[in-house]
């Protein structure tokens, strides 16, 4: 679930603010796909997607919508939802509906649950179809989208929807990365030097500390070589997070055997449980650091790396974002096992408790 960027307000009867949005919200042009804009007191608070079942058959339908319920049953304050269903093919001359017994079943369940389907449309290639119209299917071309406000506002800000969701690749490689890979092998596991490497660089901008990497081999080796050390790989997201003097009690409660007590405000984070939420800005910058590593990093730490960037996309609300990168690193490395238990955390459509919550969600930073 992506929560909706602070930026003017679309029109939420308005189909082609609403395409023209949808990509930004989600990060890519999603296909195969309803996504499902949440409202709050007539207000746009989030957005989430879900793949199309298999069929529009009874069994399939059915086990769709209750996932879709489950979903919107965990998420408080919702009073009304707009549909968008994105389906491969062409219509061509067809008065035919698409997916039509799916939205009138998913408008009964979302009625039980006291919320109402105030909109849905089908786009399909180069058309839109409007659902539950009165004087029977009206389907239009779909128009250009690219001069549209809400598409112009969003571009002007940063924003660059990617054709499909991000699986790792097209990072520039690093010229030196021989000289950084060679001092990889030669690293020591010290886990109080690697925190505080990662601290430094998590503590200012991402552009100032990138650069620094690339211009020292001997300090991105210490933050490539620290990832194969599962404590510190599994403590990054908290470090961004909560800060060092929380992972730092992290540490300490473990190295005196107080287990249990140490490890549960870590579970809790990465299981995007409590009440906190974590240090947007630092979390941030965790994904563009991680990012730029992909350009030198190889076997586990490229997974790790992987598997740290798939957590903040999940942690932001971005789930279908993070399964992408989950798959590649198991397709990597089918046995790295932090990606397989990650992957049936998101595949089991589990939440942050913070996504659902307007105060302490990540929003995307469009200014």
């Amino acid at each position: 679930m992506t929560t909706t960027p602070e930026r003017q307000p679309i029109s939420l009867s308005s189909y082609k603010d609403i395409l023209a949005y949808v990509p930004h919200a989600l990060g890519f042009h999603p296909r195969n796909s309803a996504v499902l804009l949440l409202i709050d007191d007539d207000r746009l608070e989030a957005t989430l997607r879900v793949d199309l079942p298999p069929t529009e058959h009874a069994p399939d339908l059915e086990i769709w919508i209750g996932q879709v319920c489950r979903l919107l049953h965990r998420i408080p304050n919702i009073d009304d939802i707009a549909v968008v269903i994105y389906v491969a093919g062409n219509a061509g001359g067809s008065q035919v509906v698409p997916l039509s017994s799916l939205v009138a079943k998913l408008e009964t369940a979302l009625t039980h649950q006291s919320i109402r389907l105030r909109h849905a449309w089908c786009r399909q290639d180069s058309r839109i179809w409007t659902y539950g119209t009165e004087d029977g299917p009206d389907v239009q071309d779909v128009p250009a989208l690219d001069t549209n406000e809400t598409n112009l506002s969003m571009v002007l800000a940063g924003s660059a929807p990617l054709d499909q969701p991000w699986d790792g690749s097209g990072v520039p490689e690093w010229s030196n990365a021989d000289d950084v890979l060679q001092l990889v092998g030669k690293q020591d596991a010290n886990i109080m030097v690697s925190l505080d490497a990662w601290n430094e660089s998590l503590s200012q901008p991402a552009a100032i500390s990138t650069a620094e990497l690339h211009s020292d081999p001997q300090r991105a080796a210490i933050h490539l070589g620290s990832l194969q050390t599962k404590l510190v790989r599994d403590l990054l997201p908290f470090l961004a997070g909560e800060g060092l003097e929380s992972a730092l009690d992290i540490i300490f409660g473990i190295s005196v055997d107080e287990r249990e007590g140490a490890v549960a405000p870590l579970a809790d984070y990465l299981l995007g449980r409590g009440w906190y939420a974590p240090d947007w800005e630092r979390v941030d910058r965790l994904w563009e650091l991680s990012r730029d590593l992909l350009g030198v990093a190889q076997d586990e730490p490229r997974q790790a790396l992987l598997c740290i960037l798939a957590w903040i996309e999940w942690a932001r609300g971005r789930g279908s974002m993070a399964l992408v990168l989950l798959e590649q690193a198991v397709l990597e490395n089918e046995k790295y096992e932090l990606a397989m238990l990650l992957q049936k955390l998101m595949e089991h459509g589990v939440m942050p408790s913070w996504a659902t919550d307007q105060l302490r969600a990540w929003r995307a930073n469009f200014s």
